[in-house]
C-alpha cells in the first residue's frame, strides 16, 4: 500500500494535531504545578530510570544537540536537582544524576500527573486505557525509529 492509498492518514494528522493542542492546553490549566517543565521532567525522569549518564549520552536519548542540552543540565544543576560527578571509568567525563531535591520534584508532579490521568479516563474502562496506553507507546517507538534513520 503506497501513501497514498492509505486514507486514514488524513483522520489521523487531524486528530494528532487536536491531540497535541490540548493535551498541551490541559497541561498547563490542570497541572498545578509551574516550576518544572515538560522538559525537565523528561530529564529528571530518565535519569531516574537509567542512572548516571554523560551529557553526549543523554543527548543521544533525546535526539537533542550537546548545545542544548547543557544548556537545559546547567539549569537543572543550578536549581539543584542533578549533579554531576566524575565517571570512575574516565575522570575526562562528567555524569549527571538526579539528586534528592530532583527526586523530590518528579515524584510530586509525576504524582499529580498521574492524578489527573486517572481523573480525566476515569470513565474509560481498563481494557480501553490499556489499549490506548500500548498505542501511544507503540507510536512514540516508531517517532524514534523514523527520526534514527532520517
Amino acid at each position: 500500500m503506497t501513501m497514498s492509498e492509505n486514507n486514514h492518514i488524513p483522520f489521523i494528522e487531524h486528530e494528532l494535531a487536536i491531540f497535541v493542542r490540548r493535551a498541551e492546553a490541559t497541561r498547563i490549566a490542570n497541572l498545578k504545578y509551574q516550576d518544572i517543565e515538560r522538559s525537565t521532567y523528561l530529564l529528571l525522569l530518565h535519569l531516574e530510570e537509567n542512572g548516571p549518564m554523560g551529557i553526549k549520552s543523554l543527548a543521544d536519548a533525546f535526539q537533542l544537540d550537546l548545545s542544548t542540552l547543557s544548556r537545559q543540565t546547567s539549569s537543572l544543576e543550578a536549581k539543584g536537582y542533578v549533579k554531576r560527578t566524575a565517571n570512575p571509568q574516565d575522570a575526562r567525563v562528567n555524569l549527571l544524576s538526579i539528586t534528592d531535591i530532583g527526586q523530590g520534584q518528579l515524584s510530586e508532579v509525576r504524582e499529580l500527573r498521574q492524578e489527573f490521568y486517572s481523573r480525566l479516563l476515569m470513565d474509560w474502562n481498563d481494557e480501553d486505557q490499556e489499549k490506548f496506553g500500548e498505542l501511544l507507546q507503540k507510536f512514540n517507538q516508531t517517532v524514534v525509529k523514523y527520526k534514527k534513520s532520517q
